[in-house]
């Protein structure tokens, strides 16, 4: 099984593990599942980083870097589909990051790692 982590799901499994919630932190340490990050979520943290929103230890590109491979997670290339989905889902959710990675989930018919509802909402299979 693939697991595709919100942003939250990352910046937690690298920086507070203690804010997953116990199924999450089980499926994470499940060495069957493949962790994954869309480039939303990327783009989403340089951008919250850059504009005050959120603290890293080093420039974005240097932590989310070292993140990735300490984590383990494969980066998946978005591709138009995705984009195209994303402008399709119904407006139940303004943050455009989320609509990305719902997306992305749906696309590829990928796990979400996530706290957050509108990724239900929006029919992902979601896991917490």
């Amino acid at each position: 099984m693939t697991l595709l982590l919100d942003t939250c799901a990352f910046i937690w499994l690298a920086s507070a593990p203690e804010h997953l919630g116990a199924r999450a932190a089980k499926a994470l340490d499940d060495p069957a599942k493949e962790r994954t990050l869309s480039l939303a979520s990327v783009w989403e943290i340089t951008l919250k980083h850059h504009t005050g929103k959120l603290p890293l230890p080093s420039p974005p590109e240097i932590w989310i870097e070292e993140q990735i491979r300490l984590q383990d997670i494969t980066v998946l290339p978005l591709q138009r589909e995705v984009l195209y989905l994303s402008g399709n889902l119904p407006k139940l959710h303004k943050d455009p990051f989320d609509r990305l990675i719902a997306a992305e989930a749906l696309h590829r018919r990928l796990r979400v790692l996530s706290p957050d509802e509108p990724f239900v909402q929006y029919g992902c299979d979601v896991h917490w």
